[in-house]
């Protein structure tokens, strides 16, 4: 569940009906409060499918949070996958535009493993 403040194009509870999808959204941008500390701000979900002759579904989800020290930090997730033979599939996690993790295989990260990069990239990339 997300604060009535947090600006959310997705619904800010779960529920059974929903998604799974925004609740690794809403995922993303609770465990990254969680691990820097901060307070959410915005939470955007967009999905993408294109069919012409294959499919490929793409989600991005861009979390955004400020931390103690008024500091914003935006997070981009994304995934994409595809039904061409191999079926390649596709992800990446963008820090305050920094690219400090992607892959190219179905292992897809977690949202607690998505905020514990952006916490690491902050304190060593960035020298935040």
């Amino acid at each position: 569940m997300l604060p009535e403040s947090v600006a959310c194009n997705i619904s800010r509870r779960g529920g059974l009906d929903d998604y799974g999808a925004w609740n690794v959204a809403r995922g993303v941008l609770v465990e990254l409060c969680r691990a820097l500390p901060a307070t959410p701000v915005s939470l955007l979900y967009d999905e993408t499918v294109q069919r012409r002759d294959r499919m490929r579904v793409a989600i991005r989800i861009t979390a955004h949070a400020r931390r103690t020290d008024g500091q914003d930090v935006i997070v981009i997730y994304r995934s994409e996958r595809s039904d061409i033979e191999p079926w390649p599939e596709f992800w990446s996690v963008v820090v305050n535009g920094f690219v400090p993790a992607s892959g190219h295989d179905v292992r897809r990260p977690s949202p607690p493993w998505i905020a514990h990069t952006a916490a690491q990239t902050l304190r060593t990339e960035l020298g935040h």
